[in-house]
Formats: structure tokens, C-alpha cells, sequence
């Protein structure tokens, strides 16, 4: 009785049937193909790395020019130095003076020909005024914006 009870008051379900299709076969994906502009992208990246190592490449031979030309420069300046201080001690002016009078033939100045110039006015030197300089403008503004500043405090 006990199990006449249970079951009237919690029927047993049957199963219902299920209505089972046939799925279809999942279709295989393509493969992603790779888009034209991520292409381009890369493409640019490439080439401004590319360009920018050669322009590193282009500052490495231009500075190794630079300092082997500065090397050079400072080999002829102390050259120059040199071969001016040669010059300057090979010019005795004993020698000068013998070349001036014996092949040349000029002979040293004596007192008597020395002539003696008097001036009766000494020269004298006057500045015009032209009133109105860059000199006196500068200061002017220079005057105007003190005061400016001075009424302000």
C-alpha cells in the first residue's frame, strides 16, 4: 500500500522519445589569411628600419671622416707653427741689411738729411653732434621703462 501511495502522489514520467536529427559535419575553417594593409604595416616598419640603419651607417663613416680630417688639421697647424717660427729665425736683420747695401746699393740715412717738419696750428679733431644716435634712442627707452617700472612700485 505504502508503494500504491507514492506512486499515485509522485507519478513515475516516462521517457519521452527523443526526436534525434543527424548533425552535420562542421565545415572545416580556411585558414585566416593575412590582410593586405597588416602587410603594408609591416612592410613600412621594414623599410624606415632598414633606412634609419643606414643613415646610422652613413654618421659612423661621416664621423670617422671628421676626426681623421681634424687629425690632419692638427698635424698642418703644428706644421704651419713650425715652418713659421723657421721663417722668422732665418730673417736676420743683419742679413737684411747687408743684401740692402751691397747689392742694392742704399746706404744708411745720416743726420744731415734728417729735416725736421714744424706746424704752426696742431690739428685738431671735432665730433659732430648728429643729435639723434641708436646710442641715445637705447637709453631713452631704456629711462622710459624705469620710469614705468618705478610708477608701478
Amino acid at each position: 500500500m505504502a508503494y500504491k501511495q507514492y506512486e499515485e502522489r509522485f507519478p513515475v514520467k516516462q521517457e519521452q522519445k527523443r526526436d534525434l536529427r543527424v548533425a552535420p559535419t562542421p565545415r572545416r575553417r580556411k585558414k585566416a589569411r593575412v590582410r593586405p594593409s597588416l602587410f603594408g604595416c609591416i612592410a613600412v616598419v621594414v623599410i624606415a628600419a632598414v633606412y634609419i640603419l643606414f643613415c646610422q651607417m652613413q654618421l659612423t663613416q661621416l664621423s670617422a671622416e671628421v676626426g681623421e680630417q681634424n687629425d690632419l688639421l692638427s698635424e698642418l697647424t703644428a706644421e704651419n707653427v713650425s715652418l713659421t717660427t723657421k721663417q722668422m729665425n732665418s730673417m736676420n736683420l743683419d742679413e737684411v741689411e747687408d743684401y740692402a747695401v751691397n747689392t742694392l746699393g742704399m746706404v744708411k740715412m745720416d743726420n744731415s738729411q734728417i729735416e725736421y717738419v714744424e706746424l704752426t696750428n696742431p690739428d685738431t679733431v671735432t665730433v659732430a653732434d648728429s643729435g639723434v644716435s641708436l646710442g641715445s634712442l637705447f637709453a631713452g627707452l631704456a629711462h622710459s621703462f624705469s620710469a614705468i617700472v618705478e610708477y608701478i612700485r
